[in-house]
């Protein structure tokens, strides 16, 4: 079906920042993002159509194309009028999980050309012709993980008759882009750009594999720490991560990257668009108790993210003046990306004794793609696909002598030795690390 919408303006505008990187990175233009969203009972198609058609008109995000400017430089233009077309997929006589990850993978065939097609493409899943699923697929490029589902949150409102314009006017990409262009903003990305080149000078220089993990011992035992020390999940794992690539690297201090979606204000938390960007830190303090190295991996993750507004042209020419005449560039040691919507995770209430036989089931896959950051050594990611998975991506040329499935399990080790009080990784997490990265241990499946 087509659908025809009529939004509040037109504009043009030069790319955002994290749009500025998107668009470098050319294959994230057509890797998209999925919402699936459930249509309450009693709804007709028509019905759907309108609430897209809404959706086209509310958020300019979706009525986006990205063309290329007369120099050749992208941009983002905005259409006040247009229309879009909208799948009908059949599932037949009754609606399971297999039929709408069939029609997810069919979308996903669908390859965006954002200089000419908007950014989102939506596809309605019916059941003896009644709507059951929504499908939302976006580019990238459009609207981030966190602004699609901040879509779906608007669409679920607007089902549901609650849904209510902001008392303040919204911001979109266009009104970001052009803030980022004034001279405040500049001044941030100077600030910025000085915190991260004191980071980045301080970087040695030295000059995949991948896998995912699925244990619920670390969920248990993560969940644990974050108890006793009274911080975030994504924390902990952030410390453990980095002591044991620490202890693959060789050194007391790790450079980390983490995702940070900029969003610090009501008006941003709102934003449907990509606003992603990257913070830095480092942890100086692997050689520490386990407990000071958590502090000291929040206090820096929080320092990362107050310098996450750059202009990402501007990094890109420190960069090539900090290493001008080098052999080797400067890049960071490990990225870490938790994807769950929830900071604290799976909560655990049993003993922490009981953990250590949960290890049995711990199983572990090989896999050609999963998460990979902008890190020069390691990229790990945690995504909750119905249980949390920490997935590892190791460039081949290092760390040859590690299984990958050692690497995985050794984060296990630690998180689960931490909760369990035992003494060595507890008190020096490093040496902990080294000897179980050295013993050749890699069990799981």
């Amino acid at each position: 079906m087509t659908i025809h919408f009529e939004g509040d303006r037109d504009a043009i505008a030069p790319l955002t920042w994290a749009q500025q990187r998107t668009w470098r990175g050319s294959h994230l233009k057509y890797r998209s993002f999925v919402h699936v969203q459930a249509v309450p009972s009693g709804r007709g198609v028509r019905e759907v159509g309108n609430a897209v058609k809404w959706a086209f008109e509310e958020f300019e995000a979706l009525r986006t194309l990205f063309p290329l400017s007369v120099d050749g430089q992208p941009c983002q233009k905005v259409k006040r009028i247009g229309s879009a077309d909208i799948f009908i997929i059949s599932a037949g006589e009754s609606t399971v999980e297999s039929d709408i990850q069939s029609a997810i993978r069919r979308l996903k065939e669908e390859r965006f050309d954002v200089t000419a097609e908007f950014g989102a493409l939506f596809a309605i899943v019916t059941c003896a012709d009644a709507p059951t699923h929504l499908i939302c697929l976006v580019s990238h490029l459009a609207i981030d993980g966190h602004g699609c589902r901040e879509l779906g949150a608007a669409l679920g409102a607007y089902f549901s008759g609650e849904y209510g314009r902001p008392p303040v006017p919204r911001m979109h990409p266009v009104d970001r882009a052009q803030l980022e262009q004034s001279t405040k903003w500049q001044e941030k990305s100077a600030r910025s750009l000085d915190y991260w080149k004191s980071v980045l000078e301080k970087l040695p220089q030295e000059g995949a594999r991948s896998a995912v993990m699925d244990s619920y011992a670390m969920r248990a035992a993560v969940s644990v720490i974050s108890k006793n020390y009274s911080t975030s999940t994504s924390v902990v794992y952030l410390a453990a991560i980095s002591v044991v690539s620490g202890a693959l690297i060789g050194r007391e201090t790790s450079s980390f990257l983490l995702p940070s979606p900029n969003r610090l204000n009501s008006e941003e938390r709102s934003f449907i668009g990509e606003l992603v960007q990257f913070a830095p830190g480092v942890l100086e303090s692997l050689g520490m108790p386990f407990e000071v190295i958590v502090n000291d991996a929040w206090k820096e993750s929080i320092k990362g993210y107050r310098f996450s507004r750059y202009d990402e042209r501007a990094l890109q020419l420190m960069l090539t003046d900090l290493d001008e005449g080098k052999e080797c560039k400067r890049a960071f040691d490990l990225s870490f990306n938790d994807t769950r919507n929830s900071t604290e995770g799976e909560i655990y209430d049993g003993s922490a004794e009981k953990i250590q036989d949960f290890v049995k089931q711990t199983k572990i896959e090989l896999r050609e793609h999963v998460y990979q950051g902008g890190s020069r050594f390691l990229s790990f990611g945690l995504r909750d696909d119905g249980s949390q998975m920490l997935s590892v991506a190791v460039h081949d040329s290092y760390f040859p002598d590690f299984p990958i499935q050692r690497i995985l399990l050794a984060v296990e080790a630690l998180t689960v030795g931490v909760a369990l009080g035992d003494t060595e990784p507890l008190q020096n997490p490093m040496r902990f690390a080294r000897a179980y990265l050295a013993s050749g241990n890699t069990t799981a499946d």
